[in-house]
């Protein structure tokens, strides 16, 4: 393709953390075909955080605005995006959906494409009517999850025309994981139960920390491991000392490579209240390790209960502990369960998948704008 044909692309997103979505979005920035993109762009609109420093570790050109703390910076950035000239701006999570949408329509952007990346069970109705009136301003919006679609459609009465789901899709791991039993201090018998995700509510670490009480009255020699970080860390913290089981919670804080931890697990555990097409269950299922969530999001599509994974009812740590408890003395489940998942991942959640899809979209939608001008 020659050079003037290639689709320039700008992302906003609000983040200046690492979670599923940042992830997700710093793979497919590795992965833009040259022939066919520019070099991509990445607005962040809540200042520095690590997140910026993978992105400038990445050689990936990130113009970091912070306009929580200061408003009148969404002047300059509009100024910085209409310099930029992208023909496609791409905009991720609710505040960024918003931001985007608005610099978009004040600057004529050829194509506006929003993302929804969870069912969103935290937002108040006011979250849902402003995106409902500023989904005008976009068009297209993709989903990682029919379940975020379907939010979309019941509570902000949004088109479901409107709305393409494209579910995550993961490479397969070339960590030669280097971590090891002995680098968190856990001897090889012991068996360990782990989970990844940033420390805030949404992902129920509470009720591991309840279900654990039950687990280590059966089986002693259990290890907890939580790899992430967030505001909720002291305070999960606090809640093992209190049921007395501290010494058996390890909290490794954020790890980028996560697979290298996950690789040490014997179960892999997701309680999440709510979610969209969560990536840290994708990649434990690549990973072959049996994997327990709670029956949120889309979950229910990635795992097939009792063939790739054991589904429970959202919150429901009795259960959480018991099928803890009945994989852990079973291996003969385990390795059913563990090759199931990650065949179901090979096929259904590739990231080439993803990709070709991500990019059709784009190729897609940048040619009808163009025609219709």
């Amino acid at each position: 393709m020659e050079d003037k044909k290639r689709i320039k692309i700008s992302y906003v997103i609000p983040s200046s953390e690492i979670g599923g979505t940042e992830k997700m979005l710093m793979t497919m920035l590795e992965s833009l075909p040259a022939d066919i993109f520019y070099p991509p762009v990445v607005f962040t609109i809540k200042g520095k955080g690590r997140f910026t420093e993978e992105l400038k570790k990445m050689k990936v050109n990130v113009h970091i605005f912070n306009l929580k703390k200061n408003p009148f910076q969404f002047l300059k950035l509009l100024k910085t995006i209409k310099e930029e000239h992208p023909d496609i701006l791409h905009s991720f999570l609710f505040y960024g959906n918003l931001t985007g949408r608005l610099c978009g329509r004040l600057l004529k952007i050829k194509v506006v494409i929003s993302s929804q990346r969870s069912a969103d069970a935290w937002r108040k109705k006011y979250h849902w009517l402003i995106d409902r009136i500023t989904s005008g301003w976009t068009d297209i919006i993709i989903s990682n999850s029919h379940s975020g679609k379907n939010a979309l459609v019941k509570k902000a009465g949004i088109d479901p025309s409107k709305i393409s789901v494209i579910p995550n899709g993961i490479k397969k791991s070339d960590i030669l994981y280097p971590l090891s039993k002995e680098d968190f201090g856990i001897t090889p018998e012991e068996l360990i139960v782990g989970t990844v995700g940033n420390l805030r509510k949404s992902k129920g670490h509470i009720y591991i920390i309840k279900a654990a009480e039950i687990v280590l009255k059966k089986l002693p020699d259990t290890r907890f491991v939580i790899v992430g970080e967030g505001q909720l860390r002291q305070k999960l913290i606090k809640e093992t000392e209190k049921a007395g089981i501290a010494d058996r919670f390890i909290f490794t804080g954020f790890i980028k490579d996560a697979v290298s931890v996950i690789h040490l697990f014997d179960i892999f555990v997701f309680p999440s209240l709510w979610e969209g097409c969560p990536v840290s269950l994708l990649e434990a299922m690549s990973e072959g390790k049996p994997c327990i969530a709670f029956s949120s999001g889309d979950i229910p599509y990635i795992i097939e209960d009792g063939k790739s994974g054991l589904l429970i009812p959202v919150a429901y740590y009795e259960k959480l502990a018991s099928d803890i408890i009945k994989l852990a003395m079973d291996k003969n489940l385990r390795e059913t369960v563990s090759e199931n998942a990650k065949k179901r991942v090979e096929e259904f959640f590739s990231f080439d998948r993803m990709m070709q899809e991500y990019i059709s979209v784009y190729k897609k939608t940048v040619a009808i704008k163009t025609k219709n001008r």
